[in-house]
């Protein structure tokens, strides 16, 4: 089981080495609408708190993909919303082409660079993975959360996350920092 810690009482040290999961990336990065404003507020004074001390956060390219998936999941139902599109509904076909989607990737392509500027790049190392455990772990979280607790147990990450699934009933011992409790 994950050892878990309220983000509000840990205090980063320059030696550790964290991994955030892309919920904490789109609470920093992304403007969804000051959603949940308390849990951005503190994201985001943690995140000034791990750069202040220099610990280091490891990014892989899932993380990236996820982020820029989620974002356009969202732009994508709010464009769905606008009485213009209650026709147009295919995602490739319809919203792909639109000057939305454009806009929206010019967004995206100039935050990702903010956010690899803050990271290391990891390597996962697929090959070396051992996916017997990732797939032990599917009853409790999906694929990806799965595979980032396998990789933050190899790589004694802590994993910076808002996602219960990931934390409340997992078996890898790996230590999760959250608001959410």
């Amino acid at each position: 089981m994950s050892k878990v810690h309220d983000i509000t009482n840990y205090t980063p040290t320059s030696g550790d080495v964290f991994f955030f999961d892309n919920n904490i990336w789109m609470f920093l990065f992304c403007p969804i609408a000051n959603a949940q404003k308390s849990k951005q507020q503190k994201y985001s004074e943690f995140f000034k708190k791990v750069n202040s001390v220099k610990a280091c956060i490891w990014i892989n390219s899932l993380v990236l993909s996820e982020f820029c998936n989620a974002w356009l999941q969202i732009e994508y139902k709010r464009w769905l919303k606008l009485p213009a599109n209650v026709f147009n509904n295919n995602y490739k076909k319809d919203f792909v082409p639109s000057t939305t989607y454009k806009a929206i990737i010019s967004e995206i392509k100039d935050t990702l660079p903010q956010i690899l500027k803050q990271t290391e790049r990891a390597s996962d190392n697929f090959n070396a993975v051992d996916l017997e455990k990732i797939f032990a772990e599917l009853d409790n979280c999906d694929f990806n959360d799965s595979y980032y607790l396998e990789l933050a147990r190899l790589n004694k990450w802590k994993i910076v996350t808002d996602d219960a699934d990931l934390f409340k009933n997992n078996k890898v011992q790996v230590e999760i920092i959250t608001a959410n409790l």
